[in-house]
């Protein structure tokens, strides 16, 4: 009898101590992986952060193109106004000699604008426009540079939706580490308790893990440098 109790005491020792160790092997094995995990997170998070960097530096850069474009533009404009009004008074008093240095020394769109409108006769034809201002060429001119500065801000909003992106899959790749942390805390505490409730733990972070995983690999964009 006293053999038999000693044998079943020692079964049950064994089984306890098997027991134990499939749940060190189990704690150990899912540390593993949540640790890689949390470096792969980190690394990734890391690397979206500088691309979500880049695409702000450009959208910045856009936007200061358009703006400096706009500025341009309207500087453009202003001495277009101031030429074209000495140009319609001497063009009105027939002053040839001012005319052909005005159209010599203003920028060559402009130059074949107010060439055009001269041509056209306009003191003697009530068809034609007012001033070289009103001529179809010029609005066009206006338009081109309207729409450069339309593009550049185009750009900077593509940028900058490109930089929202990155910065929302960014923080997806922290909380997936901040998940990953968790699993590796609860996995931790489970060696240290009672053996029921150190196996709850170890299958519920076990389970965390495995769907975090899955998350991680299928729907996770991955980045490179």
């Amino acid at each position: 009898m006293e053999g038999t109790i000693d044998n079943n005491n020692l079964t049950n020792d064994q089984k306890l101590s098997r027991d134990r160790n499939r749940l060190e092997i189990n704690n150990t094995l899912i540390l593993s992986i949540a640790t890689l995990a949390i470096t792969w997170c980190s690394y990734q998070s890391n690397l979206w952060n500088g691309i979500q960097t880049f695409n702000l530096a450009k959208s910045n850069k856009f936007s200061r193109d358009a703006q400096q474009q706009t500025i341009q533009s309207g500087q453009r404009r202003q001495m277009d106004e101031a030429v074209i009004i000495n140009f319609f008074d001497d063009a009105f008093h027939k002053k040839e000699d001012k005319i052909k240095y005005i159209l010599r020394g203003i920028r060559p769109e402009l130059s074949k604008i107010m060439s055009d409108w001269i041509q056209l006769h306009p003191f003697e034809n009530p068809s034609a426009p007012f001033h070289p201002r009103a001529m179809p060429g010029y609005k066009e001119l206006v338009e081109k540079d309207i729409a450069e500065s339309e593009k550049s801000l185009a750009q900077a909003d593509i940028s900058f939706e490109k930089a929202s992106r990155t910065n929302t899959i960014s923080d997806r790749y922290s909380l997936l580490t901040v998940i990953f942390s968790m699993v590796m805390f609860l996995t931790a505490i489970g060696g240290k308790i009672t053996r029921k409730l150190s196996f709850t733990l170890i299958v519920v972070s076990g389970l965390v893990c495995i769907c975090v995983l899955v998350l991680l690999f299928l729907y996770m964009p991955i980045a490179s440098k």
